[in-house]
């Protein structure tokens, strides 16, 4: 058995004892895929194990820098940490970041990518990227994507580059150069192949091997008027869902067949002197979302019939049934988060409280995470906007992802936030007296409550719509540190005696 596989089965071994079922026995997730990259983890039973979602080749995490191929930031059937929570672990290596099957993997502000533990936040490998061009290794950049036992990242340099590394060991696969100077920060990953654009053109390239299966590049549109008009497309990540690709250029939101590259519907703004689409294109259970013209437009994915739209220029999560962006709050001098209504565009939430300016946003099945302009992350309860907790970090986000029971939040360090307890089973390192030799120790500094008040859980459940402004219910806040190492240990020494 392999490092990389005796972790991720002590990790599943982990989330089914946490559900209640007797360690004796040893039932541990069972993993299928099929051929066209669905899966589901079942036990003997037939129930799922995990609530963790799925990603492309059927691994479990947030495997890209939206959390899944299509950019939605929203994990379904997942509940992240409640109160009282602390951060568990810290990397001092900021970066952006994937989080797959008990792994971080982390392109650091160095260059270099890092693979760490998500239990304990000790470091599994560190690898250069390196060109058969050049002497000295090349700087990794961007966010990375995780599939297929592979970590997909883009390097700068003369002669820029994707590259493909082993999750295990961090050793080269495959590497394709000669994509263009300006190459995509953010591969997406899906059906068997690597989505990116470089120089205003979108490649597809096999997921395992690199080779090229198709290109598209808009090239020039004529307009109403009569007039050729150049339209190229934006380097920001594309979306992937249902067999297709959703790209945009300056002026079109295009979707292509995934398989073959052709094109199977556009969509353009009405004014190409002054309109444009902007941000990255969503794609989710049969609709597709984008902002154009300043108005979030929601597209049957199928046949791109306009469905609704929603009175906000940004669009940072798709859920089932809502848009949720990051908007200017009503004092005019923040940034707040602000839910719709996907089908009729209300307004429909917010936060009950927050003074803080918000700089994004991911969302799980019961709350709201948001990263705090000045530093930290807070969580908001989905239903009624009331806080539930608050960490400062000591550091503005780029990045936040929830997967599982943990918020890993990406600053000038990546951090680890859990709910505090004894109960866990997922928490510990390898048997050391649950430490790490990279001083990663857990800490619960920065992290209270917005009255000041310390272990204070919130205890009013019938909290009106956040709409009232005088229901402001405080957050809640944690002081201990994640502990329960040893459930994980006693499986660790009885997968090696019977090795």
């Amino acid at each position: 058995m392999s490092e990389h596989e005796r972790r991720t089965v002590l990790r599943y071994a982990g989330l089914t004892l946490a559900a209640g079922m007797g360690a004796a026995t040893g039932t541990v997730a069972a993993q299928e895929t099929d051929a066209d990259g669905s899966a589901g983890d079942e036990t003997a039973d037939g129930e799922s194990t995990t609530d963790e979602p799925v990603t492309a080749d059927g691994s479990r995490g947030w495997s890209s820098i939206r959390g899944d191929a299509g950019n939605t930031g929203f994990v379904p059937g997942s509940i992240g940490p409640k109160p009282p929570v602390s951060v568990a672990w810290e990397d001092d290596h900021g970066g952006t970041f994937a989080v797959v099957d008990g792994t971080v993997y982390l392109v650091a502000d160095d260059g270099q990518v890092r693979a760490i533990d998500a239990v304990d936040g000790s470091l599994e490998w560190e690898s250069e990227i390196t060109a058969a061009s050049r002497e000295e290794p090349v700087r990794a950049m961007g966010p990375p994507a995780v599939a297929y036992d592979t970590v997909y990242v883009t390097s700068r340099g003369d002669e820029p580059n994707l590259t493909a590394l082993d999750v295990a060991t961090g050793d080269l696969r495959w590497q394709e150069s000669g994509l263009g100077s300006e190459t995509n920060l953010s591969p997406t990953v899906a059906g068997g192949l690597v989505f990116l654009v470089a120089d205003k053109v979108l490649y597809a390239l096999d997921a395992h091997g690199g080779e090229r299966r198709w290109q598209f590049e808009p090239g020039t549109v004529t307009t109403d008027d009569g007039q050729e008009r150049g339209d190229y497309l934006q380097r920001d990540s594309v979306a992937v869902a249902g067999g297709t690709v959703f790209a945009l250029s300056n002026k079109r939101l295009i979707a292509l067949d995934a398989e073959t590259g052709d094109e199977r519907w556009t969509d353009g703004v009405d004014d190409w002197a002054s309109s444009t689409f902007s941000g990255r294109p969503i794609a989710a259970d049969g609709v597709a979302a984008a902002v154009k013209a300043g108005v979030v437009t929601i597209y049957d994915a199928e046949t791109g019939t306009e469905r609704s739209t929603v009175p906000t220029h940004s669009l940072d999560v798709l859920t089932d049934d809502r848009v949720y962006a990051v908007t200017d709050a009503e004092d005019g001098d923040r940034k707040t988060v602000t839910g719709y209504d996907s089908e009729t565009g209300d307004r429909v939430w917010q936060p009950s409280d927050g003074d803080g300016s918000v700089a994004s946003a991911v969302v799980d099945d019961d709350s709201v995470y948001v990263g705090l302009e000045e530093s930290g992350v807070a969580a908001f309860d989905r239903t009624d906007g009331r806080g539930e907790w608050r960490v400062d970090t000591g550091t503005e986000p780029r990045q936040i992802a929830v997967v599982g029971d943990t918020v890993y939040v990406g600053g000038d360090s990546l951090f680890a936030i859990r709910t505090d307890g004894e109960d866990r089973v997922d928490g510990g390192g390898d048997g050391d007296e649950n430490s790490s030799d990279d001083g990663n120790e857990s800490t619960d500094a920065g992290n209270e409550s917005i009255d000041g008040s310390e272990n204070e859980a919130a205890d009013d459940t019938d909290t009106e719509s956040s709409d009232d402004a005088d229901e402001t219910p405080g957050f809640t806040a944690g002081t201990s540190i994640a502990g329960g190492a040893l459930a994980l240990e006693w499986l660790r020494r009885r997968i090696g005696d019977d090795e």
